[in-house]
């Protein structure tokens, strides 16, 4: 099926390779790529208008089920480096573009992180790493120096700008960890209750623990559903938060069980900053 793909999508980018041509001459800046809209956000903090990007997994859209259209990859084709998060759909995307484009440089935004491994989260992410590393702003400098370094090292006559906009950001990134602390300083019930398991980092930096509904990737079993729902009360959660990327349909049937208050945040939404506060906010009232 992969190589059934693989070709169609090479006939698809010849037969559009003269357009792609016109487009990219049109361009002043080169092109980036990224996987998820908060990196989209970290690339452009520290590169400006020296580069444009192109976001691989839209809005709406869960980076663990994706699969680019091919017009997307012939988008995609045009880039230069691409900065990856570990996704199986970017295995697959990154030998298509390769056949097409081998220069270009595939960056993995996990380099030098503190990964969370858990042998249970599998079904959500690939292997046992938990990939919503983002959602740490202590990480996510890490992550904002390794945008930084290959940034300048491919474009170096940008070097003193990005060098300066790494500083600019990380400091910023320093300052939303001093808030986020003061939000959940007065927080008693330090346990939350999640659709999906996107939170581990931000519980990690700030002493929470989260609860899932799903397992696995799935939907409860009726005995895992039962467990959990008797967790709930013991524990006394009453709001449940929820993704627009997941059809929700366990924590639905949870709320109208225990009667608790569903609670939409986009982890994946490319406005980091003010995300970042919306979820504390939201943990902190919950």
């Amino acid at each position: 099926m992969f190589h059934l793909w693989r070709h169609s999508l090479w006939l698809f980018l010849m037969v559009m390779a003269s357009s792609a041509c016109l487009r990219a001459n049109t361009q002043t800046a080169p092109f980036v790529l990224v996987s998820v809209a908060p990196h989209k956000f970290f690339v452009e903090k520290i590169a400006q208008e020296t580069v444009q990007i192109y976001l691989m997994v839209p809005a709406g859209a869960s980076s663990h089920t994706y699969e680019p259209t091919p017009r997307q990859m012939l988008a995609a084709s045009q880039a230069t480096i691409w900065f990856r998060i570990g996704e199986p759909f970017e295995n697959r995307a990154i030998q298509a573009l390769k056949s097409h484009q081998p220069q270009l440089e595939v960056v993995n935004l996990q380099q030098g992180l503190d990964l969370i491994r858990d042998p249970h989260h599998k079904g959500c992410c690939p292997g046992s790493v938990d990939l919503h590393f983002w959602l740490s702003t202590r990480q996510a400098q890490i992550q904002a120096e390794t945008i930084a370094a290959t940034l300048m090292r491919a474009f170096p006559e940008h070097t003193e700008l990005y060098k300066q906009n790494l500083l600019a950001f990380q400091q910023e990134l320093h300052a939303l960890d001093q808030e986020i602390q003061s939000i959940l300083a007065p927080l008693e019930n330090r346990n939350i209750l999640v659709s999906h398991p996107a939170y581990a980092y931000f519980c990690r930096d700030y002493n929470l623990k989260q609860y899932s509904i799903e397992v696995e990737g799935k939907d409860p079993t009726p005995q895992q559903m039962t467990k959990l729902l008797n967790t709930v009360r013991q524990l006394h959660m009453r709001s449940i938060f929820i993704q627009m990327q997941y059809n929700n349909k366990a924590a639905k049937l949870v709320a109208e069980t225990l009667g608790a208050k569903l609670v939409i945040l986009d982890p994946y939404s490319e406005h980091y900053l003010t995300s970042m506060r919306e979820i504390a906010h939201a943990f902190a009232n919950g």
